[in-house]
């Protein structure tokens, strides 16, 4: 499977190079670039078509619903309100294997108390009975200048969360925490934003519900297992958006780096806890081919009308590797995404275990559960490979690598990881729907992720 995706990025871009030069002076190389794209193609006729040809069967039905009925466009109009659509309220799932699978809703509010304000309000209820919820507020153009302030809060009831360590041993507690943020900022030159938080951790960590999961030992004490402690955070960001539009970007990059001084307070009868995070992280959007990504409403209606009466042999006729470089490949995206976490202790194997950095989810690994891997530093790199099939939704693909180590000198293959995968999903230009996504990570199994929740947030 992950021969295949690989043949899919080379195959992507050796029909770039086909299509990049016009000029008829240099036959030759065209030629060259020719032989390449037909030597390139034939493992995805012979062996990726046939793949994907008992894939994508099952996707196509409900595919012609959605277009047929206009349900993405319906569903947007349903979950707006007010004379501007200034409110916006909808359900969330996040459905996964195991306790993380939950449901809740968002609640979105601009100019809810002044104007160039809003607040956000969204509680989750998970599948073994933990909650939690996070509500934001954010007045941007204070004084009509490009100062703006932000303030949070989060609280979770989990009877049994869990840790795992860079050595794959896993912790259970229950956890009781509430986070409050405050911090201001504002714009510097163009896309350049500067901002300054600080925030309050009031970590509350008992035994878990399970009682034969307790561990003890030097490690539980000084990482603060099991321990009442508050952290808190001191934190300058800098900040670049050069974005075209937040949910279906085509072009732009996003940029951040920020520093961390987090002192802790005393637990285990020590105060020696204190810790530095620096964090950074780069995603930037090419687009490829001839087209603009966006599709007209003529073009999505025609679409449609396609979609309504195909049939299984046309839909396969569509994956013909001339097909796919004229249609799929010469209107795509691909986004690559750089991400960075290094944690300094003040004193070693001294700092709470939730300053650890954590790899999987969203940074990067989509096939593993969030913070499946710990360590001080972790890294990632993640490319993914996204064209539309209608006004609202994308296909894509992704590959993603991500690394960790407890420090430098221990950074190895050992602790590399790979995840890839495909799916689609669902959005506005200013609204992220849904996304679903089936990816996997070698001979360990599969993970199928749906959720509300965006790619690169």
């Amino acid at each position: 499977m992950k021969r295949i995706f690989v043949l899919i990025f080379l195959f992507a871009f050796c029909a770039r190079a086909q299509e990049a030069s016009s000029d008829t002076s240099i036959v030759n190389v065209e030629q060259k670039e020719s032989q390449i794209l037909t030597f390139v193609s034939w493992p995805f006729l012979h062996i990726i078509q046939p793949t994907v040809e008992f894939l994508i069967y099952p996707v196509i039905p409900p595919l012609i619903y959605l277009s047929r009925e206009d349900i993405i466009e319906k569903g947007a109009n349903l979950i707006t309100y007010g004379e501007r659509k200034q409110i916006t309220f909808y359900p969330v799932i996040n459905a996964s294997l195991g306790s993380s699978a939950n449901i809740g809703f968002s609640y979105w509010h601009k100019d809810i108390f002044l104007e160039d304000d809003n607040i956000f309000f969204s509680p989750h209820h998970y599948i073994n009975g933990d909650w939690d919820a996070a509500m934001r507020y954010k007045k941007s153009r204070i004084l009509g200048t490009s100062f703006y302030s932000r303030w949070g809060a989060n609280y979770r009831e989990y009877g049994n969360n869990s840790f795992r360590n860079s050595e794959g041993v896993k912790y259970f507690f229950a956890d009781s925490s509430v986070t409050l943020v405050s911090g201001f900022g504002f714009n510097l030159s163009g896309g350049w934003e500067l901002e300054f938080n600080v925030s309050g951790n009031f970590n509350r960590f008992d035994f878990p519900s399970l009682e034969d999961t307790i561990m003890g030992g030097e490690y539980v004490s000084n990482r603060g297992f099991y321990r009442n402690f508050e952290t808190y955070p001191l934190t300058l960001t800098l900040l670049y958006n050069s974005l075209d539009e937040p949910y279906s970007a085509t072009r732009g990059n996003k940029f951040s780096v920020s520093y961390s001084y987090v002192p802790v307070s005393s637990y285990s009868d020590t105060k020696d806890h204190n810790y530095h995070v620096a964090e950074s992280r780069f995603v930037n959007y090419l687009l490829l081919g001839n087209k603009s990504y966006a599709m007209t409403v003529a073009e999505s209606n025609a679409n449609r009308e396609k979609l309504m009466n195909l049939s299984f042999s046309e839909a396969i006729e569509m994956l013909n590797p001339i097909n796919v470089k004229e249609v799929i490949f010469d209107r795509r995206v691909l986004i690559t995404q750089l991400k960075a976490r290094y944690m300094i202790e003040e004193h070693k194997d001294k700092a709470p275990f939730v300053a650890m950095s954590k790899l999987g989810g969203n940074f990067p690994l989509r096939a593993y559960a969030d913070g499946f891997f710990t360590g001080a530093i972790v890294a990632g790199l993640s490319n993914e490979y996204r064209w539309p099939i209608d006004r609202y939704a994308d296909m894509l693909i992704f590959n993603e690598y991500g690394i960790y180590s407890d420090d430098y000198g221990h950074l190895s293959s050992f602790n590399l990881r790979n995840s890839y995968g495909f799916g689609f999903r669902v959005r506005t230009p200013k609204l992220f729907i849904s996304r679903f996504a089936l990816a996997f990570h070698g001979l360990q199994g599969i993970s199928v992720i749906l959720t509300t929740k965006s790619e690169y947030d």
